[in-house]
């Protein structure tokens, strides 16, 4: 009988080894998880925003106003997605303006708009621009915007902002 007790007995270092590998092995698979890829949105339009002005005098007394923009930099591509400004006309009559986006080799892609009419002067009127677009531009491409009216420009010339974001290029 004191056999028997006597096994059942064991030493407290015996019942920590035991714990201790009971708790290694369960603890095996926990230790094997992966852990998520931290990933990020390169392309998001917030990272990497666009915006430039141009103001345009000289061309005041004729009736086409052009805007040439920057160039795109290299590893980068141009999406502009919204053009604002304002053209002061003597005529009062309505502009009407191309924002254009080559689109491989000489060919142009052409996106209109034209003006809400503002304030009038003894000078003309003056017209507003704001409107969305969607023109895309390779590294190298200047953006370029033009206004036509029917009649003399006013004295106040014109300016045009184009807004977008930049798209890196692999």
């Amino acid at each position: 009988m004191k056999s028997v007790l006597k096994s059942f007995q064991t030493p407290p270092a015996a019942l920590a080894l035991a714990v201790a590998v009971a708790c290694t092995v369960c603890a095996a698979p926990v230790a094997a998880q992966t852990r998520a890829a931290l990933v990020q949105s390169v392309d998001e339009p917030a990272r990497n925003p666009y915006q430039e002005v141009q103001f345009n005098a000289t061309c005041r007394g004729t009736t086409v106003c052009s805007f040439e923009f920057a160039p795109v930099a290299a590893g980068k591509r141009l999406v502009v997605t919204h053009i604002s400004g304002y053209i002061d006309t003597a005529s009062g009559v309505p502009p009407n303006g191309f924002f254009q986006s080559t689109l491989g080799g000489s060919a142009y892609a052409t996106v209109p708009f034209t003006g809400v009419r503002g304030p009038t002067s003894a000078l003309g009127a003056r017209y507003f621009i704001n409107q969305q677009v969607l023109a895309y531009f390779n590294v190298g491409e200047s953006p370029r915007a033009t206004m036509q009216i029917f009649g003399d420009l006013a004295s106040g010339g014109a300016l045009l902002m184009v807004s977008g974001y930049y798209v890196n290029v692999p």
